[in-house]
């Protein structure tokens, strides 16, 4: 027998039997028994999973002229930059609030003493002024650059413990978190302090735009995508503006570019006067000359940017040799905080050890 297709329903295939031999009873009692359940589908594509696509989207690349536009705007808007100021450093990025939503941050970072706990700690956080204390000392006292950005009421500070400088220690960690309706990024400065020098000069005299939503559209509209890159085997035929079609004698435009017979390479024979020029030969054509003199420059600035990388990472090196070894007065154990462990209580547990923290004074209870 054969099956022979006759159309098509849907996506339902409809074939006709067509035997061409007899077939005995039984195998026709079998293959009458069986029905087909169901329709043929074709198969479906995969889902796209937020792993099968880039993590951040597209890289932009400009033209040659704006890449160092862009790569300073990049390093200015980069979020994993460390403004460190001795004392305190702090980081812009963002945060997982109570409701499981991102909310922009910025997260300012203060060293503490060993010794150092909650309850030694004073803040008092206003839309203009921050002040910590720890221990009776104060250890941040300075206004904000910006008093419209910050929301005071839902940032909160907590205590961590991580590595600075290779030492192991306490870090008080503020999460400022920004206004949901304000356009503004805090990359540049944070407190007014950060903008003056130790005589009082301010860093930069000229005002400068604030980096907002506004500003960053605008410096990606302005990226003009380059030219695809062309392979040495596409030519151009368009390479008049660059073939100097002009009498190097009377300035005429009426020249003709030809090789005779005793000249040895191509020559420029001008209409209007007898004056005769070599005529500007080039073995590639305009389009692959201008490639070739960019891809040079590029590999020029990377050459440089690879020797101020090399020298950075040489004077950092230098400073750590001079420093010494890191100071370790501060530096906490590593088997800091294991005897505490999550512990199940059951009702009656519970309300037994809040009774005996409440009459140690260990819990106030406070009536509002």
């Amino acid at each position: 027998f054969w099956l022979k297709p006759c159309g098509a329903q849907g996506r339902r295939a409809v074939f006709a039997f067509s035997p061409s031999l007899p077939l005995p009873s039984s195998a026709l009692e079998a293959m009458a028994s069986r029905t087909v359940v169901g329709t043929v589908e074709p198969p479906a594509p995969p889902l796209l999973k937020r792993s099968m696509l880039a993590p951040h989207g597209p890289e932009l690349r400009p033209q040659y002229d704006q890449e160092d536009e862009w790569q300073e705007f990049c390093e200015r808007t980069d979020t994993t930059k460390v403004h460190d100021f001795g004392r305190y450093w702090w980081t812009y990025g963002r945060d997982e609030d109570d409701d499981g939503f991102l909310r922009e941050a910025v997260f300012l970072e203060v060293p503490l003493r060993k010794d150092a706990d909650a309850k030694s700690i004073r803040a008092n956080l206003t839309t203009r002024h921050l002040t910590l204390t720890v221990q009776g000392d104060v250890i941040i006292d300075e206004d904000f650059e910006d008093c419209k950005w910050l929301n005071v009421g839902e940032s909160y500070w907590e205590i961590e413990v991580k590595e600075v400088k290779k030492v192991r220690r306490k870090v008080l960690r503020y999460v400022l978190y920004i206004l949901m309706d304000c356009p503004k990024y805090i990359t540049r400065w944070l407190f007014l302090s950060e903008k003056t020098e130790d005589d009082g000069r301010f860093v930069d005299q000229n005002d400068e735009e604030e980096d907002n939503i506004d500003d960053r559209l605008r410096m990606i509209a302005k990226m003009k995508e380059p030219e695809p890159y062309r392979d040495a085997d596409i030519w151009f035929s368009e390479t008049e503006e660059e073939e100097e079609r002009w009498c190097d004698g009377c300035g005429s435009t009426r020249v003709v570019v030809m090789k005779k017979h005793t000249d040895s390479r191509y020559m420029k024979y001008c209409n209007d006067c007898p004056f005769v020029s070599p005529a500007k030969g080039n073995s590639l054509p305009t389009g692959l000359l201008k490639q070739k003199d960019i891809d040079e420059k590029r590999a020029r600035k990377k050459r440089l940017r690879a020797r101020k990388e090399e020298a950075k990472k040489r004077l950092e090196a230098e400073k750590e040799r001079k420093a010494g070894a890191p100071d370790r007065t501060e530096e906490l154990p590593e088997d800091y905080n294991k005897s505490e462990k999550t512990r199940l209580y059951t009702d009656e547990e519970f309300c037994d050890a809040l009774t005996k923290a409440l009459r140690k004074g260990e819990i106030k209870w406070e009536d509002y």
